[in-house]
């Protein structure tokens, strides 16, 4: 009885905890860093790769059995089901590197924008809006749990 109630706690600690350990089986190239998957309502599953200057979204198919490159930004931050005030479904926030007209960047304090998730090229021009943080961003949206967080 002991030993029983031993293991099924340790089961349940295991396997319910944020120490539980998702071993990522698909990779969309050999040499990935996987950093977070999101699972999306209609059962889509997106990959945020890090790379050397910032990060590849990636969406997975699992009927078709294949990835598709969505876009890549410089900062990933996280990503919603919707936000009030924001038409768009399926939307993201990241910072991009942005240049100034004489050289240099502005990374201390960079803008954080919102992009629907299918936006192939994310830039100032192709944002549907900006917020100044995300703890404000998380009082106006719906955000996503992440399934995997490396």
């Amino acid at each position: 009885m002991r030993i029983t109630l031993i293991f099924l706690l340790t089961f349940f600690v295991l396997t319910n905890s944020s120490f539980a350990i998702l071993k990522v089986t698909k990779l969309p190239h050999e040499n990935a860093e996987i950093e977070r998957i999101y699972k999306l309502d209609n059962g889509k599953f997106i990959f945020i790769e890090q790379f050397v200057r910032g990060h590849i979204i990636w969406e997975y198919d699992q009927e078709l059995d294949k990835f598709k490159e969505i876009s890549g930004v410089w900062s990933f931050l996280d990503l919603a089901s919707k936000c009030e005030q924001i038409k768009s479904k399926e939307i993201y926030f990241a910072t991009t590197l942005e240049y100034w007209f004489a050289g240099g960047t502005n990374i201390d304090y960079p803008e954080i924008r919102i992009f629907e998730l299918y936006e192939p090229n994310p830039w100032r021009d192709t944002d549907i809006g900006i917020t100044p943080s995300m703890k404000y961003a998380k009082e106006w949206c719906t955000f996503y749990k992440p399934y995997y967080i490396k």
